[in-house]
């Protein structure tokens, strides 16, 4: 049974999808389309070496995003940073990480401001207050120790966020179900041969969709296709 978070996060990307006139994957095609996606949501994706908040914010002030750079030099490594405004964002990721990391990263910031920043700062312009806000996942460690920062503006003119670790638990459901949408993961998954062994079947599916082995794994468990039942191809018992 889904819980409120997924329906929402369901609902919120099949709107994207409708809203963007972007293709949703297929069996043929079912890699998502992450790109077009950012694209359409009016916001930029960078992909820098040595990715702290600081070199971000130094980036976006050399590209005319910023006024001035904060004087603090936080050089903690980073998987993901984003910086939002209401209309407009850039969103950060490592540049010498896997591709499928590189793009659960991208997904998950893309998530935190389709349903966390974007809300929240719309609201405050329509009350005439500008603010603008980042958010950044570190390359190590727990993803509960992302933090986010007013880089201009007031926090008080911004309405109450949920708490940090519910917004990293569906910024993460978001990047999932983008990523990996259930009706094109049990799709592929039917297709592959009986006598696959789970790390075959779950490097196979990962490789189809552009995601790691790890996120698979746990993608096919929340959706209950493993462990693999024991099955018999060509006259052998096998197991997984």
């Amino acid at each position: 049974m889904q819980d409120f978070c997924t329906e929402r996060v369901m609902q919120l990307i099949d709107e994207l999808y409708a809203s963007s006139q972007v293709e949703p994957p297929t069996l043929r095609y079912p890699i998502a389309p992450l790109g077009e996606i950012i694209d359409a949501s009016n916001l930029l994706c960078i992909e820098l070496a040595d990715l702290t908040r600081t070199t971000a914010l130094r980036y976006l002030f050399t590209q005319g995003g910023l006024l001035e750079v904060p004087v603090d030099e936080d050089q903690e490594p980073l998987a993901g940073f984003i910086h939002a405004g209401s209309r407009y964002g850039c969103i950060f990721v490592e540049r010498r990480d896997l591709l499928v990391r590189r793009r659960f990263s991208a997904a998950h910031e893309l998530g935190h401001y389709l349903l966390h920043f974007r809300p929240a700062l719309q609201e405050a312009e329509r009350r005439h207050h500008h603010v603008e806000i980042s958010e950044r996942l570190p390359l190590a460690g727990s993803e509960t120790s992302a933090t986010i920062s007013v880089l201009a503006g007031d926090i008080n003119d911004l309405a109450p966020l949920p708490p940090r670790w519910q917004m990293e638990r569906e910024a993460n459901i978001f990047a999932t179900l983008l990523l990996m949408p259930e009706e094109i993961v049990r799709g592929l998954a039917a297709r592959l041969p009986l006598w696959s062994s789970e790390a075959d079947f779950v490097s196979a599916l990962a490789t189809c969709l552009l995601v790691s082995d790890q996120a698979m794994q746990l993608r096919l468990k929340e959706l209950q296709l493993l462990p693999l039942p024991r099955r018999v191809a060509k006259g052998f018992t096998t197991t997984s």
